[in-house]
């Protein structure tokens, strides 16, 4: 395990480089980022444990990329890193934690709608629904309108808004949402934000009826 002393030698080492003094910490945050406040040459940085188990080349990576950020140079994660990220061995030391620090997650199960029965009809439909390993799929406590849901890539977590579990969803716009969650997770860590959404965008807009589904939801408060 990394020490916070650890860790604030390593930010201090990486931050010298970029000519700031540096101070970072552990925090105990429910979804899996880093958080600076900068003020000329001083930053200081609020780590999420769940990097308490990273090699210190990961932490020293993800520093620099940061640091190189901040400075605005383009730079990515290095194929370690994100290799960590991703590994089965990540989700399994830290998606229950995640869930159970999340506290929009309900630990009860639909009460309508089969999960299921929606992953088939994707599958009919000719959606590669597959590799869902260690996937979990939840539900939030409350029925709000709003976002039809969210997902974690990293955690392998989808949590859906228990407003769809109703007679009152149609099949169709259930799987919509199923789907726009699972290509989430499926997604490549290692694309540019924007780019993972357009390709998500560009395979959900395939579905049958997709701009009716679209706004139906957007007729009642929900987006997808």
């Amino acid at each position: 395990m990394v020490t916070t002393e650890e860790l604030d030698a390593t930010f201090q080492k990486v931050g010298n480089d970029f000519g700031y003094e540096t101070r970072a910490e552990f925090k105990a945050f429910c979804n899996l980022k880093v958080k600076w406040i900068r003020t000329y040459q001083m930053a200081e940085f609020s780590v999420s444990d769940y990097l308490e188990d990273a090699p210190l080349e990961i932490i020293e990576d993800i520093a620099r990329t940061i640091f190189s950020k901040i400075n605005g140079i383009d730079s990515e994660y290095c194929p370690e890193t994100i290799e960590w990220f991703t590994s089965d061995d990540f989700v399994d030391r830290h998606q229950d934690e995640y869930i159970r620090r999340e506290s929009r997650i309900d630990s009860a199960g639909a009460k309508v709608k089969n999960i299921a029965k929606a992953l088939e009809r994707l599958d009919d439909l000719g959606f590669d629904i597959g590799g869902l390993d260690k996937v979990k799929i939840l539900w939030t406590r409350e029925p709000d309108l709003g976002e039809t849901g969210f997902s974690s890539l990293l955690m392998r977590t989808i949590v859906l808004n228990r407003i769809l579990d109703s007679e009152d969803i149609p099949d169709n716009v259930f799987d919509l949402v199923l789907l726009r969650h699972i290509l989430n997770l499926r997604s490549d860590f290692s694309v540019r934000n924007a780019d993972r959404k357009r390709i998500i965008d560009e395979t959900i807009g395939r579905y049958p009826g997709f701009d009716g589904i679209v706004e139906w939801l957007n007729s009642r408060g929900l987006t997808l």
